[in-house]
């Protein structure tokens, strides 16, 4: 037996190197169960060196065989519908011939005994080179039966001509459902399927190239370029939902089709431009590390460019509408005559911060910022939507008493300031308070383009319109300047001069 270390054997007097081949990878290998290689040598010292590298090659072949069927995917399917179709188109021209008496020309020369011979001699070498086949296809494929079957079926003097053209047809297309097995490693669950579409190719749609493994993979490229989860799994859904959607019509990935599947998704000039940035960002990627997206798509022009939304009318959208001042006032009047502490609250803090709603959500004890005296005097924003969005809001003096009402009565296993569930993805911890206001708004007779982002524009107007300088605001809100010198290289303004600016914030809240 060989050594479970070295692989070795020896043979009379030389080594052989050996190993198991994996279950999964035996069609690749005509079913053998162990690879055997001599290293014609007797010197185990040398033998051992030379298996090394031996097991090296074949844990390598290994690794690209599964490598290889990963990238492969679904394409087999493809492949075996494609070869099933024109086999059945071949099969049935000959079925037809044998049924109208046509297989023989009708200008056939008259036979003669050498003619007669010759032909003789040429079926019994072709019948022997027919059993040959059949029986290494049944050792390789794992076809039992196979030979005896193809025996009987010739030697069967009862059946008419096209009837055993039938037959033979039908071998043959279970032979190509094996060959996919054994060429793309399928499983063995996998052979139903093989055989569905070799008996039927018609049934077989095509499907989408965006493979689920592509997806996986993109989804680990996107993770490294943007550390916004929230986006990327935006990204991520609207990717998979297009790649559901081709695969259940039977689409291929082309122009017209995408325009066809932006349709159906909306009219909404916004909904469709954000559908088209995430395919867009995957099909850059796909071109350049995705083979068998690249084989269908780096020739031609990207079937994501180039398609037309509304300009005008309700589908050409709008921008959110920053409240005014006294909008803002009468939000909070009517949370507070609703007798919701909590949504004024929130309602106070965003006017006073123009903070995202999500980074108030998050706004707990450790991230509050105290004074030499204790008194809370701002607070760090340590998770957003920019990594220009992580920094330190100073805290309105008329915010202060809520802060500290509310910093005696920390909530949940994170200790925020505001209730929420701490278990919701991506740190949306507040979607009940944010439900809440989106009734109370529509109480007040707010539409769609009201939300409750709004405020934080019109905490930007409010600050402009007080003098506030327009590098400062940019600080305060977390946002890029789009400046080099000040995004990349200055530290912003200080503590000190954005709660200055803060300061010019005048809300009549009834506090």
């Amino acid at each position: 037996m060989p050594s479970a270390s070295k692989h070795l054997v020896l043979r009379v007097s030389t080594w052989h190197c050996r190993i198991d081949i994996p279950a999964d990878l035996r069609p690749a290998f005509g079913n053998r169960r162990i690879l055997s290689q001599s290293l014609k040598t007797g010197d185990k010292r040398l033998a051992n060196d030379l298996a090394s590298v031996q097991i090296g090659q074949w844990k390598s072949e290994f690794r690209r065989l599964r490598e290889e069927r990963i990238r492969q995917g679904d394409r087999w399917q493809e492949g075996l519908a494609q070869k099933a179709k024109e086999h059945l188109e071949k099969a049935d021209a000959e079925i037809l011939r044998a049924v109208r008496g046509t297989l023989i020309p009708a200008n056939r020369p008259t036979p003669t005994i050498e003619s007669v011979k010759r032909d003789q001699e040429a079926l019994h070498s072709a019948y022997q080179s027919l059993y040959d086949d059949v029986s290494r296809m049944e050792q390789e494929l794992g076809i039992p039966g196979l030979l005896d079957e193809v025996y009987s079926l010739l030697n069967d003097e009862t059946l008419p001509t096209p009837t055993k053209f039938q037959r033979f047809s039908e071998i043959q297309q279970r032979v190509l459902a094996h060959s996919a097995k054994a060429k793309n490693l399928l499983p063995a669950s996998g052979l139903a399927e093989a055989l569905q579409i070799a008996a039927k190719p018609e049934t077989y749609s095509p499907k989408s190239p965006i493979s689920a493994s592509a997806q996986s993979r993109f989804a680990t490229h996107l993770a490294e370029q943007n550390a916004n989860a929230r986006t990327n799994d935006v990204y991520l859904s609207n990717i998979n939902r297009f790649s559901r959607w081709l695969t259940t019509n039977g689409k291929e990935l082309v122009f017209d089709h995408v325009a066809e599947y932006l349709n159906s998704v909306s009219k909404v000039r916004q909904t469709r431009l954000g559908h088209l940035a995430a395919l867009r960002k995957f099909h850059k990627w796909a071109v350049r590390y995705d083979q068998y997206y690249r084989e269908q798509q780096a020739a031609k022009q990207s079937p994501f460019e180039n398609h037309e939304h509304p300009r005008v009318g309700a589908s050409a959208g709008k921008s959110w509408v920053a409240y005014t001042q006294q909008e803002a006032e009468r939000l909070h009047a009517a949370a507070m005559a609703k007798g919701d502490a909590d949504l004024a609250d929130l309602i106070a803090f965003a006017c006073f911060t123009g903070c995202r709603i999500e980074e108030l959500g998050r706004i707990r004890v450790d991230t509050t910022i105290f004074d030499a005296d204790g008194t809370p005097t701002g607070f760090k924003v340590d998770q957003s939507k920019t990594p220009s969005g992580v920094r330190e809001v100073p805290l309105h003096p008329r915010l202060i008493p809520i802060y500290q009402k509310r910093l005696k009565h920390p909530l949940g296993a994170t200790r925020a300031l505001f209730p929420g569930n701490d278990e919701t993805k991506h740190g949306l911890r507040i979607s009940a308070l944010s439900q809440r206001f989106t009734k109370l708004k529509r109480s007040v007779g707010f539409g769609d383009q009201h939300v409750f982002h709004s405020f934080r524009k019109c905490t930007a107007t409010l600050l402009q319109q007080a003098g506030v300088t327009p590098l400062t605001i940019p600080f305060l809100l977390g946002h890029d300047v789009g400046n080099v010198t000040f995004d990349v290289y200055s530290a912003g303004p200080s503590f000190e001069q954005k709660r200055e600016a803060i300061a010019t914030l005048k809300f009549s809240f009834q506090i």
